[in-house]
């Protein structure tokens, strides 16, 4: 089975639970934003799915695999929370322009239904719309 890269796209593996794709564009801006990133779920979030995203690891985490792990991406970690892992198998992590802000989204999760947008909640206490965004303002993180 092919695991490279397809469509842009890196293969990252989640030990025990699959493996989700990352694009080209959310490998960028994880580097950006310091080489690491965490995806986890939590209570409420963006259309009420829990789903969130971190610069930092909490105790308890499960660290993910980029395959292939070229230069450029050795120094990146993603890892993920025990209780989203089972749930990644097949998605798709991207970064773009989603609801008029620079975000992390998950652009495909096959295991959750409806809405699956999601946004990286970076500071302050997560409380779902009321938390801010890196890019709340509007500036463009990617034009910083």
């Amino acid at each position: 089975m092919n695991t490279g890269p397809v469509d842009g796209r890196t293969v990252v593996t989640v030990p025990g639970h699959g493996r989700f794709h990352a694009t080209a564009e959310a490998l960028e801006m994880i580097a950006v934003f310091g080489g690491s990133l965490h995806c986890y779920q939590g209570s409420g979030g963006c259309r009420v799915q829990g789903l969130y995203f971190s610069r930092t690891r909490p105790k308890k985490y499960i660290a993910c695999a980029l395959d292939p792990p070229a230069e450029t991406r050795a120094e990146l970690t993603i890892s993920v929370s025990h209780e989203l892992a089972p749930r990644l198998d097949g998605a798709v992590l991207d970064f773009g322009n989603y609801n008029r802000l620079q975000r992390f989204v998950w652009t495909a999760i096959p295991a959750v239904k409806g809405p699956q947008c999601t946004c990286l909640r970076a500071m302050g206490k997560p409380a779902g719309k009321r938390s801010p965004c890196l890019d709340d303002i509007g500036v463009g993180i990617t034009d910083l």
